[in-house]
């Protein structure tokens, strides 16, 4: 996947702003009052992942780029939490994506689960990550996964760990956000 992603650590005033925007403009919002500000006032709050996401998501999980919850906490890492864009839960528990939306993923974790990612991350090993990196079923992501793949995946994987942790402590929110 081409798609770069950004992690925002946000306050509960920012969430309460954000998902009081229309859903049909959150993603102008996101961009203009949201990525704008933090990028340039409150880099501390910003952690990118720029296309490493789609791996580390698979790597976290079982493999597959799916929306379900079913590896607790890490798939909050990437696809855990309230889809405020992008995506949308059926009744049925199958997530699809939403009409006219098809832009951008905006996914919002809470501070419990941005607690229990940063306790987990730190946990895992560079090497149980490989082994789980290379568990990816190349057609299943339409990529080969390889040894510099992965250590791109790494590297923003650890690169992620300090901004979990300041978010934990901080009792922040953290949203999500990939264009596609």
């Amino acid at each position: 996947m081409g798609c770069l992603a950004v992690l925002f650590a946000l306050n509960e005033q920012q969430v309460e702003e954000l998902l009081a925007v229309e859903r049909s403009e959150r993603v102008d919002y996101m961009r203009e009052e949201i990525e704008e500000k933090f990028w340039n006032d409150f880099p501390e709050y910003v952690c990118e992942l720029d296309k490493s996401w789609d791996a580390m998501h698979r790597m976290l999980t079982d493999g597959s780029l799916n929306f379900e919850n079913k590896f607790q906490p890490l798939c909050n890492v990437i696809f855990g939490g309230e889809f405020v864009y992008g995506l949308t839960r059926q009744p049925s528990g199958e997530v699809i994506i939403s009409e006219g939306e098809e832009d951008e993923y905006m996914i919002l974790k809470t501070p419990s689960q941005v607690a229990e990612v940063a306790e987990a991350l730190p946990k895992r090993t560079k090497e149980e990550c490989r082994k789980c990196y290379y568990m990816i079923d190349p057609e299943d992501c339409g990529w080969q996964p390889d040894e510099e793949d992965f250590e791109y995946t790494w590297y923003y994987f650890q690169d992620s760990f300090e901004f979990w942790k300041k978010a934990a402590e901080e009792k922040r929110y953290v949203l999500f956000t990939a264009d596609r």
